[in-house]
């Protein structure tokens, strides 16, 4: 079992790196000016998205897509984004952001290869782009940034790739030159009148604070809650995920689906206690509904995915928080266009003492919260939490 690595191809690097069990089995060679090629159980593939999907579906099936229709999405989108032309990246990059005007993922509603294998032919590309050119893409330069925080950071490293830093506020705009007569300040061609632009301040003036407050996104909009494992099974469809009953403090338990099979066995799953996020948008996970999805810490290489452990005498139902957003309202359903866990998922991370908390535009950490009390993993420091 052997796999050539063309130098250039950073998206099966970034993939072998993602799967661990693969990148272990595998004699991986980098070749040069060559197609990537790949000789596993009896098959012999060329080029990139073949040998993705033969690693997908040897080691990690659900990364090819949940059902026929979804491994026909990823692998449309696999192609289209491996046409590497300028004009070529220009149009893939308003196609994304255009798609991804409600969406999470460039399919259904998970991580698969389609998100993988883009992110890595288009890193270059996005590498390359000004700030107001991230800024106008907001949507594509935001399914990058929670691509490349998703990914374990050694992941990254291994395929040659650093983490790029995407500032989505808006570039200070260009000063532009009036030109005069006589003294007197001409009106640009197409300028708004003055009175125009008089109605227009007035009208900002009379906007509720309280709209404008909204558009803010803060930690306290996830519903964050204590949960029970009462039961766990393996997924009658797919390999590497589980289908739990989880006690949340509701009159029927949650059904969630995790994929965790490949990190932690079945039965360090039952009778567990963990922090879910609530109020994600209900998910089908190969046919079964999720309408939850656990919190884990997964460490800096990638190899240890642990959960997020409320701290002793947690009740299921009890409220998790972020220390200083005690007192703000979650969301009933997080809505997919505001982006609000996308948002806030990126500064998720286990400190120095295995606490789980959360770091701000300023660098300030807020701890994860039950009571007073702080959320903690087993053996996780510095960890992304997701």
């Amino acid at each position: 079992m052997s796999a050539s690595i063309s130098s250039n191809d950073s998206a099966l690097k970034l993939l072998l790196a993602f799967i661990p069990e693969a990148e272990q089995a595998l004699s991986v060679d980098s070749v040069a000016d060559q197609l990537s090629q790949l000789s596993l159980n009896g098959h012999h593939v060329e080029g990139t998205n073949a040998v993705a999907l033969l690693l997908a579906a040897t080691y990690n099936e659900s990364l090819a897509g949940a059902t026929d229709a979804d491994k026909a999405e990823v692998s449309q989108w696999m192609t289209m984004s491996a046409r590497h032309g300028p004009s070529e990246r220009q149009i893939f990059a308003q196609t994304i952001n255009d798609h991804l005007a409600d969406k999470t993922y460039l399919v259904s509603n998970y991580l698969s290869l389609a998100d993988l294998i883009a992110f890595g032919n288009v890193y270059a590309f996005m590498e390359s782009l000004s700030g107001q050119k991230r800024f106008n893409w907001s949507g594509f330069s935001r399914w990058f940034d929670l691509i490349q925080h998703t990914v374990p950071a050694g992941a990254l490293a291994k395929a040659g790739l650093r983490l790029i830093e995407i500032d989505l506020n808006a570039p200070a705009p260009a000063k532009k030159q009036v030109a005069t007569t006589g003294g007197k300040a001409e009106q640009p061609t197409g300028a708004e009148p003055k009175a125009a632009k008089q109605d227009k301040k007035e009208k900002e003036k009379k906007q509720p604070a309280a709209a404008k407050e909204e558009a803010k996104i803060v930690p306290s909009m996830i519903d964050l809650r204590v949960g029970h494992i009462l039961d766990v099974q393996k997924h009658p469809d797919a390999d590497s995920l589980y289908v739990e009953k989880i006690d949340v403090g509701e009159d029927e338990p949650r059904t969630v689906v995790s994929g965790l099979v490949r990190f932690i066995p079945i039965e360090q799953m039952q009778n567990r206690d963990v922090v879910l996020v609530c109020n994600l948008k209900p998910a089908a996970m190969r046919g079964v509904k999720s309408f939850a999805m656990v919190l884990c810490a997964t460490s800096s290489d990638g190899n240890t995915v642990e959960f997020v452990e409320p701290p002793k005498g947690s009740k299921p139902g009890d409220r998790v928080y972020f220390e200083g957003y005690e007192t703000g309202t979650p969301e009933e359903v997080l809505k997919p266009k505001q982006k609000v866990f996308e948002t806030i998922q990126p500064g998720l991370f286990t400190d120095d003492n295995r606490e789980a908390g959360w770091y701000d535009e300023q660098k300030v950490f807020h701890k994860l919260l039950v009571r007073g009390q702080v959320c903690t993993t087993a053996t996780v420091v510095k960890g992304s939490l997701k």
